[in-house]
């Protein structure tokens, strides 16, 4: 392939980009993405399925320095991906892609910054650099794959897919790959990119969990083969018998992927999830629990609970789901308690409160058909009715979360694991990382606990 490629201009910035070359607001998001992803990588550490990932990686072995966040266990830097790859989508309140409301980017990207650093022996600016970079790739794969993706007649989960991606850009970046090296990366990556998506079949969380932990392990071992000189064709992102080729039959799907590189930062677009649950519930948590608090309404009042949101989004939090994804769950527990919390979404006893049962039966979630848009992911409208005969409704776009409300939720998160010094010293280095001389006194601190 000759000429200028989609493919050849993102391993050309990948190689080449400099932390000083980023926007202001780049990076700031980057601290923020990489303290948001600590904080839900923190809690994860410690649920089943990430821990008979941590279990399974210590049966197998391996010398190594990397840590595994929340355990004891020092591996390879691999294993060691794999393991905080998994809990970085342990469960739903990791950071998600605004513009495609929904898509856990960051999940692909920041636990291999940190093995890899950590590894290497890196500054944390390095880590923020490589997670930037790492972002401009994988929001914009999101973007594309969340718009041309159909929820009926094609289904793959994207995530999976675009993880291998990001996660090789990432390694690639602290590894000081070459252009030719990332693209061998970038395609290396692809080939190992699967998305199944029967994670709608599953009451759990473990096939989510699973494929994001393994997409980073993939990401990495793609970019330590091409650091080691394999050799695989360029072009992955461009034409006939690109990534976009085999998902969608789209060859040209990617052709104005790389407009504005290095002016717009994809990282700018990160939503940070207010609620531990999943993407399209959150817009309408915002309005449920405004209208609760604004005029005082008790669980007992409640008659009805109307959510209407695009049809898309109804498919995606069926019943059948883990509470943290299943609308009906989540939207159940936050008009009976008037909160969501992580701990209890994850303890079983939380979810069975005969309250919550009772506040299912009066809901009912109507899906727009006119509501096409990607921009329809972040809207809703909720309407709470009363057995005094009230009807309040509020229509309701996502709202960014303050900084403030970042702390709180990093707090919130991470304090029950490692408690108030312990946690406070972890979000003291978060936010000085810019200036950290090496990321490992970062995961020294995020081992293993007296707690857990």
């Amino acid at each position: 392939m000759t000429g200028r490629t989609v493919t050849g201009t993102f391993a050309e910035w990948s190689s080449t980009g400099r932390y000083e070359d980023f926007s202001a607001d780049a990076q700031r998001k980057a601290v923020n993405v990489v303290f948001d992803s600590i904080g839900a990588m923190t809690a994860c550490s410690v649920l089943p399925e990430v821990k008979a990932i941590v279990q399974f990686l210590a049966r197998v072995g391996g010398a190594g320095q990397c840590s595994i966040i929340g355990h004891s266990l020092i591996t390879t830097v691999v294993s060691a991906a794999t393991a905080n790859g998994a809990m970085a989508h342990g469960d739903e309140v990791d950071p998600v892609h605004l513009k495609s409301a929904g898509g856990h980017v960051a999940a692909g990207i920041v636990p291999t910054a940190l093995t890899v650093a950590e590894w290497l022996d890196k500054p944390g600016k390095e880590v923020l650099r490589a997670t930037v970079l790492g972002y401009d790739v994988g929001g914009r794969l999101m973007s594309i794959f969340y718009k041309l993706r159909d929820y009926d007649t094609r289904r793959f989960y994207p995530t999976a897919v675009v993880g291998n991606m990001s996660s090789a850009v990432t390694a690639g970046v602290l590894l000081g790959l070459n252009r030719q090296q990332m693209e061998v990366a970038m395609c290396l990556a692809a080939y190992q990119g699967a998305g199944v998506d029967n994670v709608v079949k599953d009451s759990g969380h473990t096939a989510k969990t699973f494929q994001i932990g393994f997409a980073n392990r993939n990401g990495l071992t793609a970019a330590l083969l091409a650091a080691d000189g394999i050799h695989a064709p360029s072009g992955i992102l461009d034409g006939k018998y690109s990534l976009f080729d085999a998902f969608f039959n789209a060859p040209d799907a990617g052709v104005d992927m790389d407009k504005d590189l290095g002016r717009y930062f994809s990282i700018v677009d990160v939503m940070h999830k207010r609620y531990p649950v999943g993407s399209p519930n959150q817009t309408y948590l915002q309005g449920v629990l405004n209208i609760i608090e604004r005029h005082q309404v008790k669980a007992d009042d409640i008659a009805e609970i109307e959510v209407q949101i695009p049809s898309r989004g109804v498919s995606r939090v069926p019943s059948n789901r883990h509470a943290s994804i299943s609308g009906l769950s989540v939207c159940a527990i936050a008009a009976a308690t008037g909160k969501l919390d992580f701990y209890v979404l994850h303890d079983p006893n939380g979810i069975t409160d005969p309250r919550v049962a009772d506040m299912q039966k009066k809901i009912k979630f109507v899906g727009r058909d006119d509501w096409k848009g990607q921009e329809h992911g972040l809207h809703a409208i909720v309407t709470i009715r009363t057995r005094r005969g009230d009807t309040l409704r509020e229509e309701v776009w996502h709202e960014p979360m303050t900084v403030a409300e970042l702390d709180r939720k990093f707090d919130e998160l991470v304090i029950p694991r490692l408690g108030p010094e312990k946690a406070r010293r972890v979000s003291q280095l978060l936010k000085n990382l810019a200036e950290a001389a090496s990321v490992r006194p970062l995961m020294i601190e995020l081992r293993d606990s007296d707690r857990g």
